[in-house]
């Protein structure tokens, strides 16, 4: 059973109602760690423009650093505004992608505006992984929270990834502080498609919920 009572445990689901949301919201914008559902699966989120709260995703999943963090945002524009736009054929077909697919479960990678997203996220590589996610809950959360969201698979490292709330709730409530947005079960079960853009060519990080 899920215990839905907040001040038992750190950990704790809320229904992904008005009030949730709000809260949720308020939970990101103090730097704290929110899970919500996706079409895939659940997220493990925090403030994208915050390093310390996104160096919390990491500890709290046993993430390697190595690894780089997906962020989520609401809309095409808002996807732009975290990405270098010095490649005009980059920024082009980063566009064309968005505008056919999102939302939906294809992350498209390019360099990262640096000036906007710390270091930490692109696993000091300088390019950043960016989705718009096509489930009501994700996509209300962005826009009440007003930021984009760091979220890789809301469960500990190597663990099966999560598409209920008890699921994150059964990884994090012995030893984290997590609040859980709970939208019910996700529709796909499996990650994101992740698609690297370069100048000459497009190549498939991970396969996923995007076909080739």
């Amino acid at each position: 059973m899920v215990d839905n009572t907040p001040n038992k445990c750190t950990t704790h689901v809320i229904a992904a109602d008005e009030e949730g949301m709000v809260q949720a919201a308020q939970a990101l914008a103090a730097g704290k760690l929110v899970s919500f559902p996706t079409e895939t699966v659940y997220g493990l989120g925090a403030n994208a423009l915050d390093p310390d709260a996104c160096l919390n995703i990491f500890k709290t999943k046993g993430r390697p650093l190595t690894d780089p963090l997906i962020v989520h945002v609401h809309n095409i524009e808002a996807g732009l505004a975290l990405v270098n736009h010095t490649s005009q054929i980059i920024s082009t077909t980063f566009k064309q992608l968005g505008a056919k697919y999102w939302p939906g479960p294809l992350t498209l990678v390019t360099e990262a505006n640096l000036d906007k997203i710390p270091m930490l996220i692109t696993a000091d590589t300088g390019f950043i992984g960016i989705r718009v996610p096509a489930h009501p809950v994700a996509l209300q959360l962005l826009e009440k929270a007003g930021v984009p969201i760091a979220a890789p698979s809301a469960n500990k490292f190597g663990h099966v990834s999560p598409t209920k709330a008890e699921h994150v709730y059964n990884d994090f409530s012995k030893d984290s502080e997590v609040v859980i947005l709970d939208g019910g079960a996700c529709s796909f079960g499996i990650e994101s498609t992740v698609l690297k853009i370069t100048e000459s060519e497009l190549i498939i990080i991970r396969k996923g919920g995007i076909s080739l």
